[in-house]
């Protein structure tokens, strides 16, 4: 089963209060990439583009938490529908616009800040196109965030895939950014920022308990140089000038 086959098997529910309250408090924003982004980057007065929005869960929450307009693309319609539900449900259809196609071929309307969550590994091969096609959707001093898996030594991922840890669904052609993809990433932009996360995290499959305790971990060996070499999570933080 592919990744996007497994969003679809998803059921599409109103996002629960305390999912809310924990993305409005944000404590534990140095160690969960997304809370990262809600508390150094609020939604409030912006308007947000998130592409490769899957069942819609980040474009009701950015609407739920006071962003002005959100916009939700993907290229799967059952996606794009599941999308529609979840607003409606969350009562923030009047603040989201949805878009069904390639944002290469889709005219942009821009937003403050292109948000894409776990999706351009799933398109290593198409960054040189992308790429280029996302930054037409910000608006002057806009910024464009992303979160992706990352294999900075191929030695890490010969390991991983002998790990006997359970890797999830994938789709076809979906890899881990390597620095060569991230390099392409950052040739669009002015200035370019990369936090990293999960080493220890990863041991989270295994002992899914004790995920905070690792994250915990990380934000310590994170801190040191050098050592993100082997994170296994980059978050990109990119600005135009």
């Amino acid at each position: 089963m592919s990744a996007t086959e497994a969003q679809l098997r998803e059921t599409v529910e109103r996002t629960p209060d305390d999912i809310l309250a924990r993305y409005q408090a944000n404590r534990d924003w140095k160690l969960y990439p997304k809370e990262w982004i809600y508390r150094n980057f609020p939604p409030g007065g912006k308007s947000w583009l998130d592409f490769g929005c899957g069942t819609g869960e980040i474009v009701t929450q950015l609407a739920k938490l006071g962003a002005s307009r959100v916009v939700g693309m993907d290229i799967t319609p059952e996606l794009i529908e599941r999308t529609r539900l979840r607003a409606e449900l969350d009562g923030v259809g009047d603040r989201v616009q949805l878009y069904c196609g390639d944002i290469v071929s889709l005219e942009p309307e821009p937003v403050d800040i292109v948000l894409s969550y776990a999706v351009l590994h799933h398109l290593p091969d198409r960054l040189d196109e992308v790429i280029p096609a996302i930054r037409r959707w910000l608006k002057p001093g806009g910024i464009f965030i992303c979160v992706e898996p990352v294999c900075y030594l191929l030695l890490m991922e010969w390991v991983r895939q002998r790990s006997g840890i359970c890797q999830g669904e994938l789709d076809p052609g979906e890899r881990k950014l390597t620095n060569t993809d991230l390099e392409c990433v950052a040739a669009h932009f002015a200035h370019i920022e990369r936090v990293h996360f999960h080493l220890f995290a990863r041991f989270s499959r295994l002992l899914p308990k004790a995920d905070k305790l690792f994250r915990y971990i990380d934000n310590v060996a994170l801190s040191i140089p050098g050592v993100s070499i082997v994170a296994g999570t980059v978050l990109l933080i990119c600005k135009i000038e």
